[in-house]
């Protein structure tokens, strides 16, 4: 299993593809095994790489200190033992923050930066839900409920209204073989919360490329694409039939907007 010692944690990613370098940013609970609908059509055409954030998948230890700004640390040491001096970025909701703090942090490393479901700060009402989740999680929830109400949050009616899916998403992730414990879901709420760029946008260099959910209600379209009007010459996106959990109910659409931008 790839993984990069660093002095706190051992940053553990997954690498596929031979074409020219993809950094992918997963978001909130994500880890590198949440690119699998798009891993396939991303590898045709990047040579793709995704970190386990610190807090979750096989990063350990999982109750590591978390900040978006380690994170984003995180990913230039990757990139840099991996002989990758530049590549497009793409960050997904937390991922979004991060690869925000990457382009500002480490501008040269970052090509292109592609940002979905995500904004310059969580907002309080998406902290609040977080931290209830957090909660939950921590007092030790039934694990099915639990995993519905993050569901709830992040696809859309029609995909919840099928009972089908449910089922086989809570049965994914119940057995899912990397779990991310309560306090590793903690550490990452609390460095969402603590995040806030939304004075930084006008110093993004980076081409940028945001895109949103037709239907989500965590970064909902208009608040991404006034997001997007915010960063210089920033490109915006909507993708129809998908919520929060864009890459996962429209992977081809995904894929085709990431491919026409980064490539």
């Amino acid at each position: 299993m790839p993984s990069l010692a660093l002095p706190d944690v051992s940053l553990h990613y997954e690498a596929r593809g031979r074409g020219a370098p993809l950094l992918l940013v997963a978001g909130l609970a994500s880890d590198s095994l949440s690119w699998l609908t798009v891993w396939t059509g991303l590898a045709a055409r990047f040579r793709a790489v995704a970190p386990d954030n610190r807090g979750v998948g096989r990063t350990a230890p999982q109750d590591a200190a978390a900040s978006v700004d380690a994170m984003a640390d995180d990913c230039a040491a990757l990139l840099a033992s991996l002989g990758i001096a530049r590549a497009p970025v793409l960050g997904h909701s937390m991922g979004g923050f991060v690869a925000q703090r990457l382009a500002l942090r480490h501008p040269r490393l970052v090509e292109r930066l592609i940002l979905v479901a995500t904004g310059a700060r969580a907002g309080p009402g998406n902290v609040a839900l977080f931290d209830d989740l957090a909660a939950k999680l921590a007092s030790g929830e039934d694990p099915s409920r639990w995993f519905r109400r993050l569901f709830d949050l992040i696809f859309t009616r029609r995909f919840m209204s099928d009972p089908q899916n449910v089922e086989a998403a809570t049965r994914w992730a119940l057995e899912y073989p990397y779990p991310q414990s309560a306090a590793g879901f903690r550490r990452q709420v609390d460095a969402i919360a603590a995040f806030d760029g939304s004075g930084d946008l006008s110093a993004i260099a980076a081409p940028t490329l945001v895109v949103a959910g037709r239907e989500d209600v965590l970064f909902p379209a208009t608040a991404c694409g006034a997001f997007a009007r915010r960063i210089p010459g920033a490109a915006f996106v909507t993708i129809d039939g998908a919520a929060h959990a864009v890459h996962t109910e429209q992977p081809a659409a995904f894929v085709e907007a990431v491919s026409r931008f980064a490539a």
